[in-house]
């Protein structure tokens, strides 16, 4: 049985040995990515605020809170001292990061709720599990899955003033969203195959160096979904054939240097390479 999930096949795309190492050899880095872990925080504190509640800064940082003593590699682009007061600016520097990222944290929170929330008119789903079955050449099922997780399903005021039921997913972005981003963008396209009776689809897009939100809403055509679910089905035939090339031009991507590059080209595993037990 495969499962392919859209990060998961990212992971493949950018490196298929990467993916091998990380998916089939299970190993994992004790190092963890400020991106990942401030986007779990974040989007905690989304779900609370999604949901009505207003104690969504609170859920941020608590979570937020758990990060506070772990090995984190922070992003250049993590710090923004003019967010910390004279004091801070004199801590080390991983406290410094620690410190900026949660005020971005709750800056986004108060744009989303004071820009995006307001043309949320209705809330129908959050964090809805989707599943996209494999079948044979003779038209049976098989154990191979895609699957994801949407964000939100909701009904939600576009610019022109119309209403839209649509499949939304909120991103974190250093850069503005191109106006056309559902219809380039392969995530949306995926869930959308798992949605057939949904027409429209969105980003909502929290800018990390401004501040700035995006309410993205677009239709994707049958013929993209299809496109896109071929993409994932042409991954998941080349993972069950055993197919895990080395992509060398991907070592240092998103600007930082791959956790298995020590692996790749001097044959050993730095020391905060684990193998992860069933």
């Amino acid at each position: 049985m495969t499962r392919l999930s859209f990060s998961a096949r990212e992971k493949y795309e950018q490196c298929g040995y990467k993916y091998y190492l990380h998916y089939v050899m299970r190993y994992r880095s004790s190092l963890l990515s400020s991106a990942l872990a401030f986007g779990n925080a974040l989007d905690l504190a989304l779900n609370e605020l999604l949901i009505g509640k207003d104690n969504f800064h609170d859920v941020f940082d608590s979570e937020w809170r758990k990060y506070k003593d772990v090995t984190i590699e922070y992003y250049k682009s993590d710090l923004d001292s003019s967010l910390l007061n004279t004091s801070e600016r004199e801590l080390p520097i991983a406290e410094q990061n620690f410190l900026s990222l949660r005020y971005k944290g709750h800056k986004l929170l108060d744009a989303y709720h004071k820009e995006i929330f307001p043309k949320i008119k209705k809330v129908i789903s959050i964090q809805e599990e989707v599943t996209i079955k494999g079948y044979d050449e003779d038209g049976n099922e098989t154990d191979d899955s895609i699957y994801g997780k949407l964000d939100l399903i909701a009904m939600i005021e576009a610019a022109d003033g119309t209403v839209h039921h649509a499949l939304l997913d909120n991103k974190t972005t250093s850069e503005p969203y191109a106006k056309n981003a559902v219809q380039t963008k392969d995530q949306l396209a995926l869930y959308a195959s798992g949605f057939p009776d949904i027409k429209s689809f969105g980003y909502l897009t929290l800018n990390k160096k401004n501040f700035k939100t995006q309410i993205i809403i677009d239709h994707i055509n049958q013929e993209r979904r299809e496109e896109v679910l071929m993409k994932f089905i042409d991954t998941l035939h080349k993972i069950k054939d055993n197919v895990f090339e080395k992509n060398t031009s991907s070592c240092f991507s998103f600007g930082r240097r791959c956790e298995f590059y020590s692996h790749c080209h001097r044959g050993y595993f730095d020391k905060h390479i684990y193998k992860q037990e069933d």
